[in-house]
């Protein structure tokens, strides 16, 4: 059987929707599915065959799915997925109505990826592993009311449906260090707001009152910044640079605390158990980096576009320090995350979709 997956990552957008779309899909060859990514262009095209994906360039505009839809209909038509994944924000209530009688005659189930509840999304499951997912359930429900002729789909409410990569199962209690030095620092893998470029010069102007500390730089494939990043850091004893990790569980296990987005990378950095101070680049990351304030794992320093990015970076940095020196804040964060996340989420997806 064929499995479809429609989603973009570029340096706009970064590489989210992909990744979680990957994971999936690796999910699903595992039990003898075949992957087929339509993407509006070739960004990410090597990823995919790495994981030993079909990709379909469309050759579109990201932002205007619309453009793709006769086309995306023709291939349904032809090739009867047993399942078409659409993960964008770009998927207009147009797109997925038309598209979703389309699957309904080949057989095919419909599922929306979502985390902003922007309107009734036509689709037979609906996907929202966000931290506050299930408080969304009655307005969800509201939404699929006030439409007419919308059924409510199938949804999918909660951290348990995080797709996480394999690498991210069965991770073991993290031993939680009195002294913690490690410090990972991750803006994802565009980072078109430049704060990784600002986080290195903070670390760099707080000198030597932050020698004690080493500060791990994973830097993203679409990084404009990342020679100019690894420039400086190379003058610096305690910044290094990390591109194109291949564990990144194991990664993340051997950091103490971590600075990152209020992205996925989140629902990794808790997998592992790694206290994390975090911030907002987009309006679709408020409501998750509320979400985990709010239920006291992790600490939301503030909106980029508010704070601006070199009083925003001096922050992070000082949040990170201040957390690697507080024990038992570390101990009881790691203890909360390993509660949140079990990284099982892409086999109770699949479990969902195969009945």
């Amino acid at each position: 059987m064929i499995i479809f997956f429609r989603c973009d990552g570029n340096m706009d957008i970064g590489s989210g929707h992909i990744m979680r779309c990957l994971s999936i899909a690796d999910s699903a060859a595992d039990h003898g599915e075949e992957c087929w990514f339509l993407t509006s262009d070739n960004a990410f095209e090597n990823l995919i065959h790495v994981h030993d994906h079909r990709n379909i360039i469309l050759n579109t505009d990201y932002k205007e799915m619309n453009s793709d839809l006769e086309f995306t209909k023709k291939l349904v038509q032809k090739y009867k997925p047993s399942v078409f994944f659409v993960d964008s924000y770009y998927a207009t209530e147009f797109y997925l109505f038309s598209l979703h009688g389309t699957c309904s005659l080949a057989g095919t189930k419909l599922v929306y990826i979502d985390d902003i509840l922007s309107f009734p999304y036509s689709c037979d499951v609906l996907i929202n592993y966000n931290i506050y997912g299930p408080e969304k359930e009655r307005e969800y429900k509201e939404l699929y009311k006030k439409a007419k002729n919308q059924k409510t789909p199938n949804l999918l409410l909660g951290t348990v449906y995080a797709p996480l990569r394999k690498e991210f199962q069965n991770i073991p209690k993290r031993i939680v260090k009195r002294d913690a030095a490690n410090i990972l620092i991750s803006t994802g893998g565009a980072d078109s707001a430049h704060l990784g470029l600002a986080l290195v010069h903070a670390v760099i102007n707080n000198g030597e009152s932050f020698g004690a500390y080493q500060f791990k730089f994973v830097i993203g494939p679409m990084n404009g910044d990342a020679e100019k990043i690894t420039f400086l850091a190379s003058k610096v004893p305690n910044i290094t640079i990390h591109k194109n990790v291949t564990s990144m569980s194991a990664f993340m296990q051997k950091c103490d605390v971590a600075v990152s987005a209020a992205g996925s990378t989140l629902y990794e950095l808790c997998a592992t158990q790694t206290p994390t101070i975090t911030y907002i680049l987009a309006d679709n990351q408020v409501l998750g980096a509320e979400g985990f304030e709010r239920q006291g794992i992790l600490k939301n320093i503030g909106d980029v576009r508010v704070k601006g990015c070199e009083n925003l970076a001096e922050e992070l940095i000082r949040s990170a320090v201040r957390l690697s020196c507080e024990y038992e804040e570390r101990k009881r964060i790691a203890m909360l995350q390993r509660t949140l996340i079990d990284g099982m989420g892409t086999k109770r997806i699949m479990e969902v979709l195969s009945c």
